[in-house]
């Protein structure tokens, strides 16, 4: 069964960015664990519901089969992320960030994070304080997992964007957040956009990231607990500027490249399409599908 995301933003009070190869001004700086718990909450979502949403939207996703998902909600007093997993995913929720744990896979199928101003110009140094996650109750992958595997612990939610203060940078280091990522993809093409992401945030009034690993056929997989090795990443992007909703997306293959970022660029729709995510759900339907269908990075930029 696939997991899905349901995740939509109303308002611009949230602050934070392929080839087809694969197949689919209210700022406020600190996002505590009050803020998420006020609206991260559970309720049963009926499959047929979620079927034929998606069939209104012009066809363009095909109805994900879903039963019993549990739906939570982040987001602000004047405007909601409405987001809902399949049972394949638990649901973890750290003060600066969520995420939904895969424990086949042994990591985050999804995260989510607000990019802030505070949470990049933070004078927080990295700490490298790689450590198991105390909330996931089957135990998250391990050190030793990694050790000697040849992956790095590919961060999902970056270190380079938890700079608010030293308990964002320390949840950043939980291995739920880690995903193995070859060096040179890691220390590469993925940290360049996870530094152009941060760059838009002062080119936004708001910017949200849902990012995680593509993990139907992976690549193999490492340690004693089999942490599935993703053959690809994506990044979901949903912007505003001047009350004007944009969204982008990006998918990279789990290897080196030299290639522009833009060549990877592509739409959050054809991201939907090869995880079975559906991403800001409850946006109304003529702003969801103009959004989702974008892959022109000149609209991404454009000022109104």
């Amino acid at each position: 069964m696939k997991n899905i995301i349901i995740a939509s933003l109303i308002s611009a009070t949230i602050l934070t960015g392929c080839d087809a190869q694969f197949n689919k001004k209210s700022v406020k700086t600190n996002v505590t664990n009050s803020e998420l718990d006020s609206f991260i909450k559970s309720a049963e979502k009926d499959t047929k519901i979620k079927e034929e949403r998606n069939k209104e939207k012009s066809g363009k996703k095909s109805a994900v089969k879903n039963s019993g998902n549990k739906s939570n909600t982040v987001g602000k007093t004047s405007g909601k992320l409405n987001i809902a997993t399949t049972n394949n995913g638990k649901i973890i929720k750290h003060q600066y960030y969520t995420l939904s744990y895969n424990e086949k896979h042994e990591q985050a199928e999804w995260v989510a994070y607000k990019l802030t101003s505070k949470s990049i110009t933070g004078g927080i140094k990295r700490k490298d304080d790689f450590r198991p996650d105390p909330l996931v109750s089957t135990s998250s992958a391990s050190l030793n997992d990694y050790r000697k595997s040849g992956y790095d612990r590919g961060h999902l939610a970056p270190a380079g964007s938890m700079k608010a203060n030293k308990l964002a940078m320390s949840e950043s280091f939980f291995m739920s957040n880690m995903s193995p990522q070859k060096p040179s993809f890691n220390r590469g093409i993925w940290k360049r956009l996870e530094t152009k992401v941060r760059y838009w945030v002062a080119t936004n009034d708001s910017v949200f990231v849902v990012t995680g690993p593509i993990l139907d056929n992976p690549l193999g997989y490492i340690g004693r607990n089999k942490v599935s090795i993703p053959r690809a990443y994506y990044k979901t992007i949903l912007g505003y500027k001047n009350g004007e909703a944009k969204g982008l997306a990006f998918i990279m293959p789990n290897e080196k490249s030299g290639k522009s970022l833009y060549s990877f660029k592509t739409s959050i729709d054809e991201v939907e399409k090869i995880t079975g995510i559906d991403f800001y759900y409850n946006l109304d339907d003529a702003t969801e599908n103009r959004v989702e269908a974008n892959n022109d990075v000149k609209k991404w930029f454009l000022k109104k």
